[in-house]
């Protein structure tokens, strides 16, 4: 058999971890194979139910077959660096296949020691836009975004309470990061929001990203796309 057979082990996964990984569906068919494509090559794999799926690994991907015509599981892939990968695979003899999949690493902008750069042109405190994209397969939403503090003083965002709305829809994001965690007099700083499979139009029409600042009643926003 070409590859090499996993062995697979029980792992815990650590008390400290602030968010599960966002699970991705499998559906997969008796007699067919799922192959599963990273841009890193995948160490461990962790599956409930070994009886029922066999993994398969070659290279910098997986392939994944159901052993029986009738299951499910649920299947985690660790790698050297990064969060794990979490997987939920179903068997089915009515499936439509899953036969191939590639995934992108989310990768998080390296932290910038410099000092925080002060406005020249304009120093209006408030919430700019840098870019709003979708990846290749509209797993997730990446939005980079500069916040600004006017001569008022320092501006304390609430990290964790930031949304993507759209409607009565309401996202919170699997990932945030900012260069700091308060914005200084006359000062921006850059900020990045990833969201796994946002529930909005794929134009980010009459979508906005909210950000509530402590000791506010209104919160900072920006529209991603038209109006």
């Amino acid at each position: 058999m070409k590859g090499l057979l996993f062995s697979f082990l029980f792992l815990s996964i650590p008390a400290e971890a602030s968010l599960p990984p966002t699970s991705f569906p499998l559906f997969l068919r008796q007699g067919f194979s799922c192959v599963l494509e990273f841009d890193s090559v995948p160490k461990r794999v962790v599956i409930g139910d070994l009886q029922s799926f066999q993994v398969e690994k070659m290279e910098k991907s997986l392939v994944v077959r159901s052993l029986t015509a009738y299951a499910s599981s649920n299947m985690f892939v660790y790698f050297d660096s990064g969060d794990p990968r979490l997987f939920v695979l179903t068997a089915s003899e009515d499936a439509q296949p899953t036969l191939f999949q590639k995934f992108e690493s989310i990768k998080m902008p390296e932290k910038n020691a410099e000092a925080p750069k002060v406005l020249a042109r304009s120093r209006l405190e408030g919430i700019q836009l840098t870019s709003a994209k979708f990846n290749a397969q509209k797993d997730y939403l990446t939005v980079d975004a500069r916040v600004t503090a006017g001569s008022g003083g320092v501006i304390k965002p609430s990290w964790d309470l930031v949304r993507l709305r759209s409607g009565d829809i309401s996202v919170a994001p699997v990932k945030t990061w900012a260069e700091r965690k308060e914005v200084q007099r006359d000062a921006t700083l850059k900020a990045r929001f990833i969201f796994a499979k946002p529930n909005v139009r794929k134009d980010l029409k009459d979508v906005k990203l909210v950000l509530p600042i402590q000791g506010r009643t209104t919160p900072f926003s920006v529209n991603l796309g038209g109006k």
